[in-house]
């Protein structure tokens, strides 16, 4: 199988305007598309990585995008279903090409630029979306390997925003690292909350996460 990487600047991307504005990368993973009355439609799995606030007013505009069909938003991830025409979606068909497989999500950054990974059976194929009017790839590297690390998409569990800044918390001042580099006292300060309040929203991220992720693996 080839895998290709590329870095892209989509100069009519909806998107990236509002990652550059909001500071806010987003994930996107093309979960399925299909033709139907002369229109094309296609469902994406938008995971925004940003300041609450920002993520709030990147979702406020990206509503307004007139290709969008239907949303469901859960946090910080959105499920859209969108349609085009038949003539606007036609210089994009090579992207979805039912050869080619997403290996992983393609990253829009704050700087305005695109990273993708994909792959196929068929190298042409990778090559042939370098030809996309809108785009500006920069082929990053492109080789035949046995087998592809695989990003398979998965709703996290519902976890309120202060469950998870406690858990993002933990995780960066290294309280999972061995040994600990901090203790429950110095993230609760950080925090501006008490100690029990900080460690009672941990240990419910954690209760809802760990299960999750053992189910996963």
């Amino acid at each position: 199988m080839w895998v290709a990487k590329f870095r892209n600047w989509h100069k009519t991307c909806l998107i990236r305007p509002l990652c550059v504005k909001y500071q806010v990368t987003d994930y996107v993973y093309l979960l399925n598309h299909w033709g139907e009355k002369g229109n094309f439609y296609y469902t994406e799995l938008h995971i925004l990585e940003g300041e609450k606030e920002d993520v709030k007013g990147f979702i406020k505009e990206f509503k307004k995008d007139k290709s969008l069909k239907k949303i469901e938003i859960n946090g910080n991830q959105i499920i859209t279903l969108n349609v085009l025409t038949k003539k606007s979606h036609s210089p994009y068909s090579p992207v979805f090409d039912k050869k080619i497989i997403y290996t992983k999500p393609v990253i829009q950054h704050i700087d305005g630029f695109e990273t993708w990974e994909i792959a196929s059976w068929d190298k042409e194929i990778l090559i042939k979306i370098m030809d996309i009017p809108d785009f500006k790839m920069e082929l990053l590297s492109i080789k035949k390997i046995k087998g592809v690390d695989l990003f398979l998409p998965q709703i996290r569990p519902n976890i309120s925003e202060k469950q998870m800044h406690a858990m993002k918390i933990a995780i960066k001042e290294g309280y999972y690292n061995f040994p600990r580099k901090t203790d429950l006292n110095k993230l609760a300060v950080e925090s501006k909350v008490s100690k029990q309040t900080f460690q009672e929203n941990l240990r419910k991220a954690e209760n809802k996460l760990v299960p999750f992720l053992v189910e996963e693996f």
